[in-house]
């Protein structure tokens, strides 16, 4: 395995800082986020097509992921909060 070393600016350190657990490198929250994104796309490439899913069952999925997303942005944000103060 090769090693690659990066330069960023402080606040995209601290961002990357707040999104990693406890027992992360890293490497390994980049990897996992990269992956998550993948992952969510992927999930819905083609879905209409030839789609098992009625339009129900596509709408409430849907509206799932935008839950569990609003959900996931507001812990990032309280973590971002006790890094930076107040987020506008």
């Amino acid at each position: 395995m090769s090693i690659k070393s990066l330069t960023i600016t402080e606040d995209a350190y601290d961002a990357l800082k707040a999104l990693k657990h406890n027992d992360e490198s890293f490497s390994e929250v980049i990897l996992r986020i990269s992956k998550e994104k993948r992952d969510h796309i992927e999930k819905y490439f083609g879905i209409l097509k030839d789609s098992p899913l009625t339009t129900e069952e596509w709408i409430d999925s849907v509206k799932k992921g935008r839950k569990d997303t609003d959900e996931e942005s507001r812990v990032r944000q309280k973590k971002l909060e006790k890094i930076w103060g107040t987020v506008a």
